[in-house]
């Protein structure tokens, strides 16, 4: 014999669950919206370097190791969104191979 919880503790009828729910869910895309446009400043960033000429090769570096981070915070928070495919996202975004290679937290700090 299974016991359940009574019906008025279900997550579709409790008001204060709902509201929490959609407080947190606004948080989420509103840190993604944030991380999403640290991301297009650093690609940014990154593409007119290199359409200078980018001679510095510890700049390029530093910028490519900042692009990385920033692109691996908003991975992390798509994927805490529900977001789990990632090749489309960087098709829209334009993220170069070399900054997907080098996502990660920036150890050149």
């Amino acid at each position: 014999m299974s016991l359940r919880p009574p019906r008025k503790f279900t997550k579709e009828l409790d008001p204060l669950s709902a509201a929490l729910e959609a407080e947190v869910l606004a948080e989420k895309a509103g840190t993604l919206a944030r991380l999403g446009t640290r991301l297009e400043h650093r690609l940014a960033r990154l593409r007119e370097f290199e359409e200078c000429g980018g001679a510095d090769a510890d700049r390029r570096a530093a910028l490519l190791a900042e692009a990385g981070e920033a692109l691996w915070h908003v991975v992390i928070q798509r994927e805490l969104c529900g977001l789990r495919n990632s090749a489309q996202f960087y098709r829209d975004y334009c993220v170069p191979r070399a900054v997907i290679l080098r996502m990660g937290p920036n150890l050149r700090r």
